[in-house]
């Protein structure tokens, strides 16, 4: 009696170690995503009809308009806590780098212009940001969001080159941008 419980046994920690070992292998593919391209080019490149992005005043953008500079682009809402950390790091990455040719937008998640444009001025990051709405998430579900927020690098080509699920501290994204910047110089 006392040999099957240890079989028993041993079989129920082997099942609960491999779906520990499971569970850490999926949360370490979402959490960092390096890509060459993604559907998310396509999202940036296909801003037509319906699904239009726009800037504050309503006005239509073209994020495609942003290709030829190194992007950051920033998935967020005013509900997601980690988004008042790390808006205001890009908002000063934004700045800092501006004349290096990057450029920060922040797609907000389907929320209306002015509850976006509270938030941003409530948390300090208005400044090195250029707001983007998303009325429909599109921009969201054409990277298959999972976290939030979401951050995606692209090089001047608007080929994704680091996607990031969850938040950043300021100097990962300086990290990130500068190995940008450096590749691009080559």
């Amino acid at each position: 009696m006392e040999r099957s419980n240890f079989i028993t046994l041993s079989v129920i920690v082997s099942i609960i170690a491999g779906l520990g070992f499971y569970a850490y292998l999926v949360t370490q593919k979402n959490t960092q995503v390096t890509l060459d391209t993604s559907a998310a080019g396509t999202a940036l490149g296909s801003e037509q009809g319906e699904f239009a992005y726009t800037d504050i005043e309503g006005n239509p953008i073209a994020i495609s308009e942003n290709l030829g500079k190194i992007l950051v682009v920033n998935s967020w809402a005013s509900w997601c806590p980690a988004c008042a950390n790390e808006l205001p790091d890009l908002a000063k990455l934004g700045d800092e780098y501006a004349e290096k040719n990057v450029v920060v937008l922040a797609i907000n998640r389907a929320e209306p212009k002015t509850t976006a444009a509270a938030y941003l001025t409530s948390i300090n990051a208005v400044d090195g940001l250029q707001l983007v709405l998303d009325p429909n998430d599109k921009f969201y579900t054409s990277i298959d969001g999972f976290a939030m927020p979401e951050t995606l690098f692209y090089d001047p080509k608007g080929n994704v080159i680091f996607h990031q699920r969850g938040a950043m501290t300021y100097q990962e994204i300086k990290a990130q941008v500068d190995s940008l910047i450096q590749q691009t110089s080559r």
